[in-house]
C-alpha cells in the first residue's frame, strides 16, 4: 500500500491506520525542522517539505491512503481535497481529524482578552461558519484556518469528488473517512 501521511510533522507511528513494514510510506509537512525529526525517527519513509494546497510533487493515482491528522482545518480546504482526490488511486481512501467548533471556542477563550490573538481567533471562527455554509475557506493574507463541522465537509468532500463517508467523534475528536469516487 501506497501512503501519504499529509501533515506528518515529526512523523507519527501511524499503527492506527495498520501501516505495515511493506506500506510505503510519503509525509509531506511545511515545517522543515519537523521533517528533518521524522526522517531521523523514519529513515525508510519519505518525508518532503510542502502543502496540501500544492502537491505537485505526486502523480495523478498514486496512494492508497491519505492520512491528514489535524493538517486539513489549517488549509484551503477546497484547493487540498481537490489535490488529495488528484493523487488518489481509483476508490482510494482519505482519512481526516478536523476541529470542531468546541475547539475554537475553546482557543477563543484561551486568546481573551489578548486583542491580536483574539482578533485572530474570531477569523478561525469566523470562517469556520463560512465553511458550514458554503464548503469553502477564506484566506487572511497567507494564512487560511477554519473549524469544521459535518454539514460544510460533506459539502467541500462531495464537491471535490468523494463519497462514502464515514464520521466518528471518538474522545471528542472529529473524524472523517472518504473514498474517492471514479467520476468526479
Amino acid at each position: 500500500m501506497r501512503v501519504l501521511d499529509l501533515g506528518c510533522g515529526e512523523g507519527p507511528p501511524l499503527t492506527h491506520h495498520r501501516i505495515g513494514a511493506d506500506d510505503v510510506v510519503f509525509g509531506v509537512d511545511v515545517d522543515e525542522k519537523r521533517i528533518e525529526k521524522a526522517k531521523s525517527k523514519w529513515p525508510d519513509r519519505h518525508y518532503s517539505v510542502g502543502n496540501g494546497e500544492h502537491l505537485e510533487q505526486f502523480a495523478d493515482n498514486e496512494f492508497d491512503l491519505i492520512i491528514c491528522n489535524v493538517a486539513l482545518p489549517y488549509m484551503d480546504i477546497p484547493t487540498a481535497l481537490s489535490e488529495i482526490r488528484r493523487i488518489l488511486k481509483p476508490n482510494g481512501k482519505a482519512w481526516f481529524s478536523l476541529h470542531s467548533l468546541g475547539f475554537t471556542v475553546g482557543e477563543l477563550r484561551r486568546h481573551f482578552p489578548r486583542p491580536v490573538p483574539t482578533a485572530y481567533a474570531m477569523y478561525v471562527l469566523g470562517n469556520g461558519l463560512f465553511f458550514h455554509c458554503t464548503g469553502k475557506t477564506a484566506r487572511l493574507g497567507t494564512r487560511c484556518e477554519s473549524f469544521q463541522t459535518k454539514t460544510g465537509i460533506v459539502k467541500a468532500l462531495s464537491r471535490a469528488g468523494f463519497e462514502n463517508l464515514r464520521f466518528s467523534f471518538p474522545e471528542n475528536r472529529f473524524i472523517v473517512e472518504a473514498l474517492k469516487r471514479n467520476q468526479a
